[in-house]
This record gives C-alpha cells, sequence and structure tokens, in this order.
C-alpha cells in the first residue's frame, strides 16, 4: 500500500471495485470485524480493506518482536517451502504443512502467513513477479488469478499464493531482502 498513489474511483472492466486499488465504495462498515478477525490470525492483506487495517494498526500499536521460536519456525516454513516436490500445489502445500503442525493456529492464519509471504514476492508465482518494492493494481492481481486452473470459482485460494508451483521454491534474494536478520 505504500506504493498506491493518490487517485480517483476508476471501476474496474471487469470487477466491481476500483481498477486501482481495489477498493469498492460501500466496504467500510466491515472494518471493525475485520480488525478483529485479523486479531485472531487472520490474513487480509490481499483485498485493499485489509491493508488499511493493517496500516492503522501498524500506526497505532508497538512493534511485535519475534521470539526465537517464532524465528525458528519462519525458517523452518521457509525451509519447507524450498523442499517442495516440483508439481507441488498450493492446497497440497497447506495439507502438508498442517500435518507437520509447525505453524500453530488454523487454517487462515497458516494461509495468511504463506498469502503475506507471496504479496512480498518471498514465495514467487507463476503469473506476475511481486515486491514490496511496487505497487500491483487490483485489476492486474485479478486477472492473473483468472489465467490459474486452481482458482476457478473458488473463493479459498487467492493470487498471489495460489500462483506458486513447488518448483518456484522461495525467492532468497527477496527473503533476505525483506526478512534477512530473522535468515
Amino acid at each position: 500500500m505504500i506504493h498506491a498513489h493518490e487517485h480517483a474511483y476508476q471501476q474496474a472492466e471487469k470487477f466491481v471495485a476500483c481498477r486501482v486499488c481495489g477498493f469498492q465504495r460501500d466496504k467500510w462498515e466491515h472494518i471493525s470485524n475485520m480488525r478483529y478477525v485479523m486479531h485472531l490470525g487472520y490474513a487480509y492483506g490481499t483485498v485493499p480493506e485489509g491493508a488499511y487495517v493493517d496500516l492503522v494498526e501498524l500506526a497505532t500499536l508497538e512493534p511485535v518482536t519475534p521470539t526465537d521460536g517464532d524465528i525458528a519456525t519462519f525458517r523452518q516454513l521457509l525451509k519447507s517451502l524450498d523442499l517442495a516436490s516440483e508439481d507441488e500445489t498450493p492446497g497440497i502445500f497447506e495439507k502438508r504443512l498442517t500435518a507437520s503442525k509447525l505453524v500453530p493456529g488454523n487454517s487462515g492464519t497458516r494461509r495468511g502467513i504463506l498469502i503475506s509471504l507471496a504479496m512480498a514476492g518471498v514465495i514467487p508465482n507463476t503469473q506476475l513477479s511481486l515486491s514490496l518494492a511496487n505497487w500491483t493494481g487490483f485489476d492486474v492481481m485479478q486477472e492473473a488469478a483468472i489465467q490459474l486452473n486452481n482458482t476457478k470459482g473458488r473463493s479459498d485460494m487467492e493470487m498471489p499464493w495460489a500462483g506458486w508451483m513447488g518448483g518456484l521454491r522461495v525467492d532468497w534474494d527477496k527473503a533476505e531482502q525483506w526478512f534477512g536478520q530473522y535468515l
């Protein structure tokens, strides 16, 4: 969101949302519920309302300092992704991650972490090159999702995590760039 520029609402061609930021004109009433669910561990980072809630939280709360256990879990998660078989899909990886009991919490928590890493470009995808260094418009992300076979008609599998395949592994350069002190 730090790369989003001020703009007038621009209706997306195929979606009921602004083509630049993805906000719908009538979404604000859900912000308090989103904040509650995010504190339970779910990630709404792929929708602009969620990014807004995240930014408000970051501006008002003390920074989170990971424990040694958090850092060890994070490292193991990246190693697990990097050891995936060539044709492993996001769904298969999520099942493997759940079975390993590496990341505590529920499936929403685990998927939220994976989506966040994918948004940062640490977990690459087959459709788009993403990074925290630049903005990717809502319509670009949604168009990329349409190109995937595993998202057709599925609301639970979202880009950019949905575009990962095991053969893509982890982008260690981006992991080092954003999380180097924890690697």
